[in-house]
């Protein structure tokens, strides 16, 4: 009777707990694959990390550089030694140039390059930066003639040099110098009679560490830049070499006559109208394009000069030039210049009338103190008025103090002091500045 009643007991119990399973279980998701739908899978991110994967190795002043490989971009770097190896903090894409500053003669210098992406990895590269003496000297272009200054004359050779120097400055011997044509219309002349010239030639230096080629510009090229590059094929340090090939062939001596022309008026208060200068251009490649610094300060006609001893006619307008400088510059870009100075004369115009000074007036004239104290310790003041400023003042005898002694204006004043009582009468002397005749005053202080 027990057990009948304790199992009608327990009966809505268990459905009871089954009911909150169910619920709990949709609740959560489970039970039924209708409620929460399947989870959309994830790219995973590719590992960070550099290349090249060893120690990458750095000379000083000599470009590297890092690649950045995986991760999520833009990416960071950071160096642990920035005062040797510095690094841009925020990367430009996905590669880091290295530019090492100058270390100490001999040594490695370690420095770790830290790289981390926008996911939150890092990587780190093991750079070694090392001496680079190699170039110390720098390369060096030098002409086979003087035709062109420290330029090459298109068609011309030129010796091309770079010093390998070891620790002390100490020459390298038996090293291997490739030499490269970077830009510009010119070839590196070899030895191989089948390539005469090319664009790269490798050299080895001799017991002095010099390495030494010989160039050649192009017959007939224009005047340019052009650059050269050495490269120690051991250690991949370079160093690269500007200079100007410039056109001479043919009639390519530009010039210009006259080179200088001056005008010159009678008059002070003029320049030169409607006078003409004829300049000839000569040489170069035509046609010759001509530009002034002052357009407005002279007619030029033409602008454009066609052939080789044509000219072109400077007018004059007036306008005082010192100088006015032409530029002539011929088709193949060669330049020359030439100058016109207009000015005007050192004669004043006939009839120009000259202004008479007024008259100089010294205000008082006599100054008379008798009785104690009444010179000693005493100031007097003078003022100038009228005839050509400035005006220089003095006492005589010696013992009185004018202040100012130069009187800068008409209507200023003088004060003159350090006079005593009873030293009889000092003469205050006014001479002004007028040309060609000066005006004097005077005045007289009595310290009876």
């Amino acid at each position: 009777m027990s057990l009948v009643r304790l199992t009608g007991w327990l009966r809505p119990v268990a459905m009871l707990l089954a009911l909150t399973g169910t619920l709990g279980l949709t609740a959560c998701g489970g039970g039924s694959g209708a409620v929460n739908g399947p989870s959309t899978p994830t790219t995973p991110i590719a590992t960070l990390y550099t290349l090249p994967a060893g120690i990458v190795v750095a000379y000083s002043q000599v470009p590297a550089t890092i690649k950045i490989v995986g991760g999520v971009a833009p990416y960071q770097a950071l160096s642990n030694n920035s005062a040797v190896l510095p690094v841009p903090l925020n990367v430009s894409g996905d590669t880091i140039v290295l530019v090492a500053n100058p270390v100490a003669v001999a040594s490695d210098v370690p420095v770790a390059i830290t790289v981390s992406d926008q996911s939150g990895q890092s990587a780190i590269a093991n750079v070694t930066v090392r001496y680079a003496p190699l170039f110390e000297n720098g390369l060096t272009v030098t002409p086979s003639s003087a035709n062109c200054g420290t330029n090459v004359c298109d068609g011309d050779t030129a010796g091309v040099q770079a010093i390998a120097t070891g620790v002390g400055s100490a020459p390298l011997p038996g090293r291997q110098i490739r030499f490269d044509v970077v830009y510009g219309a010119f070839s590196i002349l070899t030895s191989n009679p089948a390539l005469p010239a090319a664009s790269t030639l490798t050299v080895v230096t001799d017991a002095a560490g010099a390495a030494q080629v010989q160039i050649q510009a192009s017959a007939g090229a224009t005047t340019q830049q052009a650059q050269i590059r050495a490269t120690d094929v051991t250690t991949g340090q370079q160093q690269i070499a500007n200079f100007v090939i410039e056109r001479t062939t043919s009639t390519n001596n530009l010039s210009v006559v006259p080179p200088t022309a001056t005008i010159q008026t009678q008059y002070n208060n003029s320049c030169s109208s409607g006078f003409i200068i004829d300049y000839y251009i000569y040489g170069g490649t035509p046609p010759y394009t001509v530009a002034s610094t002052f357009p407005t300060g002279v007619v030029v006609s033409p602008s454009v000069v066609g052939s080789s001893g044509s000219f072109f006619r400077a007018t004059t307008n007036g306008t005082c030039v010192n100088p006015l400088t032409f530029t002539i510059q011929d088709s193949a870009g060669k330049t020359t210049t030439a100058q016109l100075l207009n000015i005007p004369g050192t004669q004043a115009p006939p009839g120009t009338p000259v202004p008479t000074p007024t008259t100089l007036v010294v205000t008082p004239s006599t100054v008379s103190r008798t009785g104690a104290n009444s010179c000693t310790g005493q100031t007097f003041t003078f003022v100038i008025t009228g005839g050509t400023a400035p005006y220089n003042v003095s006492v005589t005898p010696s013992g009185g103090i004018a202040t100012p002694p130069v009187v800068a204006g008409s209507g200023s004043s003088s004060d003159i002091s350090g006079l005593a009582d009873g030293s009889g009468v000092s003469t205050v002397i006014i001479v002004d500045s007028g040309s060609p005749t000066q005006q004097t005053r005077t005045a007289t202080i009595a310290c009876n």
